[in-house]
């Protein structure tokens, strides 16, 4: 029985090299289109669900994403990072909250930093479903907040269309994708919270 699954095990280590490897090269071309798309804008939907499967919180608006820095205005919450600083507003609170572009609470709203960061202590493996691709990472340590994220890619073009992120005991986060843009010409300002048009929200530095 040890000799056949050790049999086994060495037969499937070829394919599962393949993979990981399709997983590596689509991810890199990936992020490599998002970096020469220089300044882009999409507008995406973005769904919580618990850990019963329950919608916690929805939403939809619009991303602009250039390299480190990044916007998400929504309807009841809009994201800035100039690369330096985020702000968060939080609508229902009336709240400012302001935390270094660095700090990982900050980076985990940036799809380009989830498919540079998430590379490093994760397993990749590919799924081709067609017109699509999928690079799922799953973490190789179990106390890790997010347990696995996948992100479909348009393989013809190499661009994302959506990701999921799921944490263990905790429920997932859907994100699609749509009306991408490239070549984009935004100012600093866009990246910059207008924190005058807040004039009754409370700052909270938490640098």
């Amino acid at each position: 029985m040890m000799k056949r699954i050790v049999i086994l095990f060495f037969a499937l280590f070829p394919l599962f090299a393949v993979a990981q490897n399709g997983a590596v090269a689509m991810l890199d071309k990936a992020v490599a289109v998002i970096k020469s798309d220089a300044a882009v804008q999409m507008d995406y939907d973005y769904t919580v669900y618990d850990d019963d499967d329950v919608i916690v919180y929805s939403d939809n608006g619009t991303m602009r994403l250039d390299n480190d820095r990044y916007s998400l205005i929504m309807e009841n919450m809009k994201v800035w990072c100039n690369g330096k600083v985020q702000w968060s507003y939080m609508k229902d609170i009336d709240e400012v909250y302001i935390t270094d572009a660095d700090s990982e609470e900050a980076q985990n709203l940036s799809p380009l930093y989830i498919m540079e960061k998430y590379r490093t202590n994760y397993a990749l493996a590919f799924v081709d479903k067609g017109a699509s691709a999928v690079v799922v990472l799953t973490a190789e340590d179990a106390e890790e907040e997010i347990g696995k994220i996948e992100l479909v890619i348009e393989k013809k073009s190499a661009r994302l269309q959506s990701l999921f992120i799921y944490m263990p005991s905790q429920g997932r986060i859907e994100v699609f994708l749509n009306n991408y843009v490239a070549k984009c010409s935004f100012g600093d300002t866009d990246y910059e919270c207008p924190v005058n048009a807040f004039p009754t929200a409370e700052i909270i530095d938490m640098r």
